[in-house]
């Protein structure tokens, strides 16, 4: 039997986003520590190492799971993703599950989606929410201000009852936060300076790790650009990326597209600013340690309020000074270290002056590591799965496990409805247009036109 079954929706790869390399580096902590790990993936794309296997499955194919889910004593997913894999099922499990509640994905999806009719999406959110809350028998957050949301949640979904509150709350809820790498980062090679056309060995290399997202705000940081290039006009902007590397998985979305061409606008494409195509998480070492300051900028409150942000991560784990935008908790804490200077969200002037303070009196790394060390120490891998070691240790389902599963196969049951509902309804659209444009409608309105009037 293997210990642990981790399932993710990412590609576990050379390529790889937050929740990958979240799911990734969780299963090869534990897989360290001696536990038998499997990690599923649609995009099995390297085969692990020691005890942990990476393996394939696709979501057409349940059968694919359910090979797995039999050889697993505990099961751990993000909620998304469990309820996506029960939903498709259409039986439930068996054993124990662990539900990752490290970042709210529903703020992020209605973001995305805020200018659609969404009461058909919000409806879902909640009903999947409502499943994986039910199905869960230890569940993982990432801050404090996280714990508070996911425990009202749960009282919602029923799970903060007799049964529950009686027991030890850490043996059903406990805090693993996103991690960084046991060794620092090694250089190598020179990677952007005197690499990438456009950026001279002189320049200073200011950062953004990732992609440009809804809940980003990188028009902001343009417009302090503008400002810092008066005074250094050697600096040069590298994003990660623009897009996620897959669009299956993450869709285009509208705010990189419109800060590429206020850039285009400007002329600063491929002078001032540069995009690389998504940097190899093995490989992205050296592109921290060249930079002179790293930046990531956000403008949702909401978003920000529950937000762990990996890439910001990325440069406490490389010591490098960075300006990141206030409203989560990881900010503040870099703050308090010494390591990041933290901005009002959407003002432009205090990011060029954190920017400036920066590239005015460059920091030493040696000392912002030494700064650092009692947080990176904190937030290494293997000091993080910890809560999750000690559930495999005595894995057990919780204490009103047969109810509360009972009630997500009711929620279950309503989303099957409620899809065939949603199908019939578009279909039902669908077909009242079609008569709409059909010909007799046209030719009736010709007629009604002539009358000063339209039929439909």
């Amino acid at each position: 039997m293997t210990d642990l079954l981790i399932i993710t929706h990412e590609h576990i790869g050379p390529r790889m986003a937050g929740p990958g390399i979240r799911a990734w580096e969780i299963a090869r902590a534990l897989a360290r520590s001696g536990w038998e790990v499997l990690l599923a993936t649609p995009y099995a794309e390297i085969p692990g190492e020691g005890s942990l296997s990476v393996v394939g499955f696709t979501w057409e194919d349940p059968g694919s799971l359910e090979q797995w889910l039999g050889s697993a004593r505990v099961v751990m997913a993000t909620g998304p993703v469990l309820s996506r894999v029960v939903h498709r099922l259409q039986a439930p499990l068996n054993q124990p599950i662990i539900v990752d509640l490290y970042y709210v994905p529903e703020i992020e999806i209605v973001l995305l989606n805020i200018q659609k009719e969404a009461n058909f999406l919000i409806d879902l959110l909640i009903e999947e929410t409502l499943v994986y809350l039910c199905y869960g028998d230890f569940f993982l957050y990432a801050t404090e201000r996280q714990r508070d949301f996911w425990l009202g949640a749960l009282w919602m979904a029923g799970r903060l009852n007799d049964r529950m509150l009686v027991v030890d709350p850490e043996r059903w809820m406990a805090c693993v936060p996103m991690g960084i790498p046991e060794d620092p980062p090694h250089g190598g090679q020179r990677v952007l300076k005197g690499v990438v056309p456009g950026i001279r060995p002189e320049d200073k290399v200011v950062l953004w790790m990732g992609g440009i997202w809804e809940w980003t705000d990188p028009i902001t940081l343009g417009e302090a650009m503008e400002r810092v290039l008066r005074h250094h006009p050697e600096v040069r902007l590298v994003f990660g990326a623009a897009q996620h590397y897959d669009e299956v998985v993450v869709p285009p979305m509208p705010k990189a597209a419109q800060f590429i061409r206020w850039c285009q606008e400007k002329g600063w494409l491929g002078r001032y600013v540069f995009f690389l195509d998504w940097i190899p998480y093995d490989r992205r070492g050296p592109y921290l340690l060249e930079a002179d300051v790293g930046i990531s900028l956000h403008d949702h409150p909401l978003e920000s309020r529950y937000a762990v942000r990996a890439r910001s991560l990325d440069y406490l784990w490389a010591s490098l000074p960075c300006v990141l935008s206030a409203g989560d908790e990881l900010a503040d804490l870099m703050k308090t270290h010494g390591l990041a200077r933290v901005v009002p969200p959407r003002d432009p002037c205090a990011v060029a002056d954190a920017l400036l303070s920066w590239l005015d009196n460059p920091p030493s790394r040696e000392q912002l590591a030494r700064q650092t060390m009692p947080l990176r120490d904190r937030l290494r891998w293997s000091v993080v799965v910890r809560p999750i070691e000690a559930f495999l240790r005595e894995p057990h389902m919780a204490p009103d496990a047969p109810h509360a599963r009972r009630r997500a196969l009711h929620w279950i049951g309503l989303r099957v409805e409620n899809d065939r509902l949603r199908s019939e309804y578009a279909a039902l659209r669908a077909h009242l247009e079609a008569v709409r444009r059909g010909r007799i409608v046209r030719m009736l309105n010709r007629i009604y036109r002539i009358w000063g009037r339209a039929f439909l």
